[in-house]
């Protein structure tokens, strides 16, 4: 393996520098400046793009606190402290503004390149925290990394990590999920009322559509009828999640143990004329602390306490 920096080509924006980690089967580009973002995961075998990329000549800088759907919102973004704005309720940040879709994303990250390893860290703005990962190639065809986010401060803080992961979708292709049949879930949106609305129960793989019989969630369609989001009830009993397509090529996310929680997002051409599955892996649901907290599926990083986790890419077949 190795780890290539160099200035961007036309296709990425001329303003940073891409970090391109390659083994025999992945590649990966990663924009440090842009977010930490993970811009491109392609199957050198095939050449497949896993990751959503956004049309146009201009790369979209997401600014901090800015709103994350008008910027470039595509590839893999970490989510942290919280996805959705939320106005934080406990001393002694009461009152301040958790931004949209995060702080990290719109951050540039310091990183650093050390043999096989490539070490990306960032420093909350409002929230005193530091965010650590390191990405390592565990096999040709697995990448790993490893994250760490440490508390600065004395007081404890209400927070969620969650993997934004925007995978590009095919017809015909099927999502796997560590849930049995019949499996509990929630909508948190869904474009068309006829399909479903925002707390209605639903079933994995098929539920009940509102108005629309029995719908098979776990194949992806491209109508452009749809857009919607869903968290599960329990949490994962295993760390996995799984997008495979119609050649057999399938595209696996591990998490270790402490992410507990799983959001899926499937958009059927609805929002931004794009085709993708999100799987969101994370420590707390339904897209900010305080609703986490009321579902009692929240996440708490101690004062001056750490937590650890890890996440993996691996092309399965």
């Amino acid at each position: 393996t190795s780890v290539i920096c160099t200035r961007t080509r036309s296709s990425w924006p001329d303003v940073v520098r891409r970090l391109r980690v390659m083994a025999r089967r992945l590649r990966v580009v990663m924009l440090p400046e842009y977010g930490g973002k993970m811009a491109s995961l392609v199957d050198k075998a095939t050449g497949r793009e896993f990751l959503v990329q956004a049309q146009g000549s201009e790369y979209k800088k997401l600014q901090y606190a800015g709103n994350y759907v008008a910027a470039e919102c595509s590839g893999f973004d970490d989510m942290f402290p919280t996805i959705d704005t939320w106005a934080y309720d406990k001393y002694p940040w009461q009152g301040v503004e958790m931004p949209d879709h995060g702080e990290v994303c719109g951050l540039p990250w310091a990183y650093e390149a050390a043999g096989e390893e490539l070490h990306c860290w960032v420093y909350g703005v409002r929230f005193p925290y530091r965010l650590d990962k390191w990405l390592q190639f565990e096999a040709d065809d697995i990448l790993a990394i490893r994250y760490k986010v440490q508390n600065l401060s004395p007081f404890d803080l209400d927070c969620i990590w969650a993997a934004h992961v925007m995978i590009n979708a095919e017809p015909g292709a099927r999502i796997s999920l560590p849930y049995p049949d019949g499996a509990g879930a929630v909508c948190v949106f869904s474009q068309d009322k006829a399909f479903a609305v925002p707390g209605m129960a639903m079933n994995w793989p098929k539920t009940n559509a509102v108005s629309q019989g029995v719908a098979d969630i776990s194949r992806t369609r491209q109508d452009g009828g749809n857009t919607y989001k869903f968290y599960f009830n329990e949490p994962m009993h295993q760390g996995w999640c799984e997008y495979a397509y119609p050649d057999g090529t399938a595209l696996r996310l591990g998490v270790s143990e402490q992410v507990k929680y799983l959001g899926v997002w499937i958009n059927e051409g609805a929002f931004k004329g794009y085709n993708n599955i999100a799987f969101e892996p994370c420590t707390g649901t339904f897209d900010h602390p305080g609703a986490a907290i009321a579902h009692g599926q929240n996440s708490v990083l101690s004062g001056n306490g750490s937590y650890e986790w890890q996440l993996k890419f691996q092309i399965a077949r």
